[in-house]
């Protein structure tokens, strides 16, 4: 279950997943797959209620830049947008990940991008709105009580063009530090948050506000006289 701690300054963004060990097998056969909004491809390893993921480019890695016994891996977080972080991962018990960990949503064409229900978390259903994997089914495990995105899943969404680090302080660095500090603006301490800054990926498709729009056609079966 999620827990968020000093949310008004988004600097430490705290929730915890069940781990499993790094020998966990599978719970299915079939080879299944996630890709970020970078179009990085990720290989889904599920058991014990974790996700692990494996870059098919051996070239990115999981950069986390935060001290911890364990491992650097990428894992999927399931909430209302599902999501791939950079997490230190320990042999056995719990995963933390803060604000400072770097992470992206899941990107999608269609539904079938997004993993069969239950993957993830139990109960939970995930669809393809806007290009993004997000929460299909109100009242769910993975749906917020207001319909709005938590707040660190604007985090997310404010990193979804921004290559992954390679070099930390990642929470420091830019573009990121100026859109975690719009996020504390816009959402304070709450723990949705209706409002995505202007700058970052949009939660769900809104009409474009377009200053300089041009008058419709004129038809040419109207008599211009009337």
């Amino acid at each position: 279950m999620v827990r968020i701690k000093n949310l008004g300054s988004l600097s430490y963004v705290v929730f915890m997943l069940a781990a499993c060990s790094s020998g966990s097998s599978s719970s299915s056969t079939s080879t299944l797959v996630v890709t970020d909004t970078l179009g990085w491809k990720f290989n889904v390893n599920c058991a014990s209620g974790f996700c692990a993921l494996a870059p098919t480019d051996t070239n990115l890695l999981p950069k986390t830049c935060e001290s911890g016994n364990g491992t650097e891996q990428f894992v999927l977080v399931a909430d209302t947008l599902l999501a791939i972080y950079a997490a230190v991962v320990p042999s056995a018990g719990q995963i933390q990940l803060s604000g400072a960990e770097p992470s992206r949503p899941v990107a999608c064409d269609t539904d079938a991008d997004c993993l069969p229900s239950g993957t993830v978390r139990p109960g939970a259903t995930y669809a393809c709105t806007n290009g993004l994997c997000q929460c299909a089914n109100a009242g769910s495990s993975c749906a917020s009580t207001d319909g709005n995105p938590l707040t660190y899943d604007v985090l997310t969404l404010c990193q979804a063009d921004i290559p992954w680090p390679s070099l930390c302080p990642y929470i420091a660095s830019q573009p990121y530090a100026s859109r975690i500090a719009e996020v504390a603006t816009l959402c304070g301490s709450k723990s949705t948050c209706a409002t995505v800054p202007a700058d970052c990926r949009p939660w769900k498709s809104a009409p474009a506000i377009d200053a300089g729009a041009q008058p419709s056609p004129i038809d040419s079966s109207v008599d211009s006289g009337l």
